[in-house]
């Protein structure tokens, strides 16, 4: 079994030599996840001299290590959104992270990576009666808005997922994503486009505003005219304007060795604290039991708790009935804000600096977007997030 190492970053991977000196440069990125990548990829193409600065690896940190949803919305339930932002905000947000994700497949597609993602739905799983009311309304108010959703009785369920499921939101636009093939093609993409990309680079936290001096790293500083930290789960250490408000936590994930066919969609289960899939080999993905992890999830460090993936392989095993060994499990971190709503934007007094994070578990189309809207923002064009800074 590999502990420790994500299933999506268990593959050979050269990685590209650290920042060698000082430089100047129109924009400077930190952090190379979704959001990072898809930002210095729009500020290439707009023309802008970008350096993006990864203490890791590409895709090493939340973004290669999560389930591999891409999935419209934010981590709030879109009737829920409906509750807390208004029915019109919740609708434009809706609408514009499927906008955003159909970029994210087609971007694949032109990549050279098109099989990094897979167009096989969501099926959001009820397993009580409380949870089964809230997922009829939740189908009700994605069809109220104009989006799809499908309820599915539990007669028409798979059978592992009847076992525990009594009703379920089925989201047929949703897709399983390889989120570490498919980022990294996103980097040689920025390259190819003008970026230049340094990996084993850390930034000193607190990352100043360009006019509060460079960005500082071990390797080097780097002067810039605009600065964006897209770091999620290490956010409120290098933007401490934001400790107060986005919490780094870590999640547990296991992959188990391949089972026969069992599970065609994306399965959210119990509220969203499970969730799995099972990839065309037959190999199970699995994640959950957050709140299990209670408290002492509120980390940045990613050592697992070993009685979580335990109780995640339990989950597999004896509640769907999927039973094979775990060959690896890993946890990621992740920024959770109050509200379950990203940060993406300038930061307020500070000119210049940039912040994209707090996903609340849900990154890879938000942090896209917000990447890309932060990029459109710096080229010129109009503040285009419906996040807040």
């Amino acid at each position: 079994m590999s502990s420790g190492t994500a299933y999506w970053l268990d593959e050979p991977y050269e990685a590209r030599a650290p920042l060698d000196g000082d430089a100047d440069v129109d924009a400077c990125v930190v952090g190379g996840g979704v959001a990072g990548l898809a930002c210095a990829l729009r500020l290439a193409r707009h023309g802008v001299d970008t350096l993006l600065v990864e203490a890791g690896t590409v895709a090493g940190g939340a973004s290669g290590r999560n389930g591999g949803f891409l999935i419209a919305g934010t981590a709030l339930f879109h009737n829920d959104a409906r509750a807390r932002l208004g029915a019109e905000r919740a609708r434009a947000v809706y609408a514009r992270t499927l906008v955003a994700q159909d970029e994210v497949v087609e971007l694949a597609g032109e990549l050279g990576a098109a099989e990094s993602v897979r167009r096989v739905g969501l099926l959001r799983l009820a397993v009580s009666e409380e949870e089964a009311e809230h997922v009829r309304s939740h189908a009700a108010a994605l069809r109220a808005d104009g989006f799809p959703g499908e309820l599915v009785e539990r007669d028409d369920l798979p059978p592992a997922l009847r076992r525990s499921g009594l009703v379920g939101c089925v989201t047929e636009h949703d897709a399983a994503l390889h989120p570490v093939r498919c980022y990294r093609a996103l980097a040689a993409a920025a390259e190819s486009a003008g970026a230049r990309i340094v990996e084993g680079t850390r930034a000193v936290a607190p990352v100043p505003a360009p006019a509060e001096g460079p960005v500082v790293t071990e390797r080097g500083r780097v002067r810039a005219r605009h600065v964006i930290v897209a770091a999620d789960g290490a956010l409120p250490a290098l933007v401490p304007d934001y400790a107060d408000r986005v919490r780094a936590r870590r999640l547990h994930m296991v992959a188990v060795e391949p089972l026969p066919p069992a599970i065609d969609r994306l399965v959210y289960a119990r509220w969203g604290h499970e969730y799995l899939q099972q990839l065309p080999d037959g190999r199970v993905l699995a994640g959950g039991f957050g709140d299990m992890d209670g408290e002492r999830s509120y980390t940045d460090s990613d050592d697992g708790e070993p009685l979580v993936w335990e109780r995640v392989h339990r989950y597999l095993r004896e509640e769907l009935g999927l039973d094979a060994e775990v060959t690896h499990r890993w946890a990621g971190i992740v920024g959770y804000t109050d509200d379950q709503l990203p940060y993406a934007g300038e930061v307020p007094g500070r000119p210049g600096l940039y912040v994209a994070g707090g996903y609340s578990g849900h990154g890879n189309v938000p942090g896209y977007m917000c990447g890309r809207d932060i990029a459109d923002a710096i080229a010129g064009g109009p503040p285009g997030s419906l996040f807040r800074a």
